[in-house]
């Protein structure tokens, strides 16, 4: 949850840490294989897939599957969960959607109707 509590604090007050995981987070999501294997796990929802269903899913390679799950653990943008044959993989969309909401409040149409509003303020005030 470390990056979860740190997207909203992100807000508060910016620092270089905070751009560090915000740039972790969107790393997560920076390559082909790690869209599919999100997509697929969103798919899902919480019944989670095991490495070798991603893997005929994605059409990739198990240790391929496992290399993008590993980074996307370490985001915890995907838990696992151990059952007795095999790890089941999750997505937490939750993270996934303060992430998306951020970036479009912070650099998307969000923030340029911010900054629109602001001017129309400052130009009635005038």
């Amino acid at each position: 949850m470390l990056y979860l509590a740190s997207l909203t604090s992100f807000r508060a007050k910016e620092n270089i840490l905070e751009y560090r995981q915000l740039a972790r987070l969107l790393g997560a999501l920076c390559f082909e294989e790690r869209l599919r294997i999100i997509s697929a796990l969103i798919s899902a929802s919480d019944e989670g897939l095991s490495q070798r269903e991603l893997a005929e899913i994605t059409e990739l390679a198990p240790n391929a599957v496992w290399v993008h799950l590993d980074y996307m653990m370490g985001t915890d943008m995907v838990k696992s969960r151990s059952t007795m044959v095999e790890k089941i993989f999750t997505a937490d969309v939750q993270i996934l959607e303060n992430l998306f909401t951020f970036m479009n409040e912070k650099y998307g149409a969000g923030a340029r109707l911010l900054n629109r509003a602001e001017e129309r303020k400052i130009q009635v005030t005038e």
